[in-house]
């Protein structure tokens, strides 16, 4: 509803609106039930796009040449079956190796060899789908035609038909390999059944005997290589170790189980000699410790050999004795007690034995490491003798071991290739390929082109998708308003209904008067101004229409025809030319005598008035009031039609004295800026505008 209060200016309150529908148009998300609307009411461009192309698959569908493909199914395992133990062709792959092994026969199989050998095996050479010569009628015409013109046909691919038909199959044949899978699929097409069989089988047997093939011929020129240099090998094998004896000889080298005497005297001496720095290091660790022991007055018995010596161990039992004897009779006998004194002796003397006897014990540890001091420095020159003595035998060794090295390198080689020129002579005859076919071509049920229902299908989606986009650009472009929502959008006003054309605008003028009566407060003699932006857009029929049904529902309706120029509501009620609101308004005549009552029961009707006059003046808006508001407050309802606001000058002095205005848009016809022109055109009267209608559309509800 809108609310009587300080009105902008039209031109700030029209801003205003624009600014609020671009953001709701940023903020909104897509209507789906527009949407559906904007298709629907461009059906007709769909259907233009669409029909075309649909009849132009089907037509193609039933007049191109059928064409059937059929397929043959084959295994390549990339681990090649292993006769023998090293084969020509490694069988070892990385991880990923065996995709692009299976992947690269994809190549060989549309490769010009293989393909040349298919096309031997079916006589395609001389299929005239295949490029040889048609006798058909058709076919000899045309190659007379380009005769006449200096033109030889055959002359392109050089008179040769293997050429002819190779180019040909290349465009007839598909190979893909299936998905996580070693199997390769081969495809045919051309125009027969059993054709596409046979020329699909014969592809797979040329492909798997092409691999054969390049397997024997591997295997040939490996055996013809490893031939060609064993007379050579042995040779210089036999050279080689002849060098060896000589050189022994010379050079006096002897040696058992492979190794010479001089190394194995060499490696007892070096080991004997590390055992005695071992004894030596430990001895002389033994007697700086007992020496050490001695000179510090340490506790005589902290050595290894103290402890395991008995005679110490005797004595230093003897000495703990006596020292617990000396503590317990120290505490009851004074220090000059005769035998505190005697246990002091005897604990002096077993102190001095157990000292004698670390100084045997020390003298025997220096003994021992003066013994092995002494083997130590004999090892030491025995092992520099033999040293002096291997130095010369290992320089000369130096030089044998060189040969040997040779020798043996030689040999490795020689004995390699003689193994693998056997091998690989074997491998001439026998065919380790591990592809085969596990699906052989079967005639195809149906053709696989053209395929009618898909084209049919397909044509059908992309001509709808064509028309709606056509339709949607149409849309885009469109200046005029179809729909509720773009009419409320654009004026911000409510829309009261969509009504239809006929009857059927019964229920949606019906809401409008109920709208009208909540809206306004109720009041006899309440005035309603139908108007529109333009003519033709429907307004006089919802004027009556209006009347009508407030008729209806039991009020007294006054319908005023103000459009001075269509007269369209005096032209159906048989009123036109007779007086009117004009004369009324000149004052040529009184209400009363220009009423026509009762036109449809309880409405009376005010005809447009005598057209002697053009209406160009505005009327005085005190006029209208004193000779149409004041009369017509004896009715319920005053329904005045008139003319639109940008044509007719005497809306604005209708607008300023009538309660309520409706504004009536024509789906699909009024123009956007007409519609905000007229509104604009209103001024300070646009408050009064309750909402508006929109005509020509579907009964709307929502």
């Amino acid at each position: 509803m809108l609310h009587e209060q300080t009105i902008e200016p039209v031109a700030d309150v029209i801003r205003d609106r624009a600014a609020l529908r671009t953001t709701r148009a940023d903020e909104d998300r897509v209507n789906l039930k527009e949407l559906l609307e904007v298709l629907k009411r461009r059906r007709a461009w769909i259907a233009w796009f669409t029909a075309p192309l649909v009849l132009a698959a089907i037509a193609y569908g039933l007049l191109a040449t059928p064409l059937y493909t059929a397929s043959t199914q084959i295994l390549v395992d990339p681990r090649d079956r292993q006769i023998v133990q090293n084969e020509v062709s490694p069988g070892a792959l990385a991880p990923d190796g065996g995709i692009a092994l299976v992947e690269s026969q994809l190549l060989v199989i549309t490769s010009d060899t293989v393909l040349r050998k298919a096309i031997e095996r079916t006589h395609l050479a001389t299929d005239p789908e295949f490029g040889g010569k048609s006798n058909s009628l058709f076919a000899l015409l045309a190659r007379h035609a380009l005769a006449a013109v200096g033109i030889d046909a055959d002359a392109a691919d050089g008179n040769d038909p293997e050429l002819k038909a190779l180019r040909q199959i290349k465009r007839r044949i598909g190979v893909k390999r299936s998905e996580k899978a070693f199997v390769i699929d081969i495809f045919v097409t051309t125009n027969a059944k059993d054709k596409s069989v046979r020329v699909a089988d014969a592809v797979a047997a040329a492909y798997l005997e092409d691999q054969a093939e390049a397997r024997a011929q591997a295997a040939r020129r490996a055996t013809a290589a490893l031939g060609a240099r064993l007379d050579e090998l042995r040779g210089r094998v036999s050279e080689a170790e002849n060098s060896v004896e000589r050189y022994k000889a010379e050079h006096n080298i002897l040696g058992s189980s492979g190794v010479l005497v001089n190394e194995q005297q060499l490696t007892e001496i070096n080991n004997q000699l590390n055992n005695s720095r071992a004894r030596t290091a430990e001895a002389r660790a033994r007697i700086e410790q007992i020496e050490m022991l001695q000179r510090s007055g340490g506790e005589p018995g902290a050595i290894p050999e103290a402890v395991q010596s008995q005679t110490i161990g005797q004595m230093r039992v003897q000495y703990a004795e006596a020292a617990r004897q000396r503590a317990d009779l120290g505490a009851q006998l004074g220090s000059r007690h005769p035998s505190i004194i005697a246990l002091d002796s005897q604990i002096r003397d077993l102190r001095g034995l157990i000292k004698d006897e670390l100084s045997r014990i020390a003298l025997a540890a220096r003994g021992e490491f003066e013994r092995a001091q002494a083997s130590e420095q004999s090892l030491e020159r025995t092992l520099d003798n033999l040293k002096r003595t291997a130095v010369t035998t290992n320089q000369a060794f130096v030089r044998l071991r060189e040969l040997e090295r040779d020798v043996a390198s030689n040999r490795a080689v020689y004995e390699a290739f003689l193994v693998r020129a056997r091998e690989t002579n074997e491998q001439q005859t026998i065919d380790t390929t591990n592809s085969r076919v596990i699906t052989t071509a079967t005639p195809p049920r149906d053709r696989s082109w053209p395929p009618r229902a898909l084209l049919a299908v397909v044509a059908l989606i992309a001509g709808l998708g064509v028309g709606a986009g056509a339709g949607l650009l149409r849309e885009y472009f469109d200046d005029t308003v179809h729909s509720r929502r773009q009419l409320q959008e654009l004026t911000g006003l409510p829309v009261f209904a969509a009504v239809a054309d006929g009857a059927a605008s019964k229920p949606a003028v019906g809401r409008l008067r109920d709208a009208l009566r909540e809206m306004g407060r109720p009041s006899r003699g309440r005035s309603v101004l139908v108007t529109s932006a333009a003519t033709g857009e429907g307004k006089t029929t919802l004027a009556i229409d209006l009347a009508r049904v407030a008729a209806a529902q039991g009020e007294r309706v006054l319908l005023v025809d103000a459009d001075f120029d269509d007269r369209t509501a005096s032209k159906l009620f048989k009123a036109d030319g007779k007086g009117g609101l004009s004369d009324l308004l000149e004052a040529r005549t009184i209400l009363p005598s220009v009423l026509v009552t009762e036109v449809t029961k309880a409405i009376s009707f005010l005809p447009a008035g005598t057209p002697t006059v053009p209406q160009t003046r505005r009327p005085a808006s005190g006029d209208i009031v004193q000779k149409v508001v004041e009369p017509g407050r004896s009715f319920d309802l005053v329904v005045i039609d008139t003319g639109s606001v940008a044509r007719h000058p005497y809306v604005q002095p209708l607008a300023e004295v009538v309660d309520d205005i409706v504004f009536v848009a024509r789906a699909g016809r009024s123009r956007k800026e007409d519609i905000l022109a007229a509104v604009a055109g209103l001024n300070i009267n646009a408050r009064k505008i309750r909402g508006s209608v929109l005509t020509g559309a579907a009964d709307d509800s929502a």
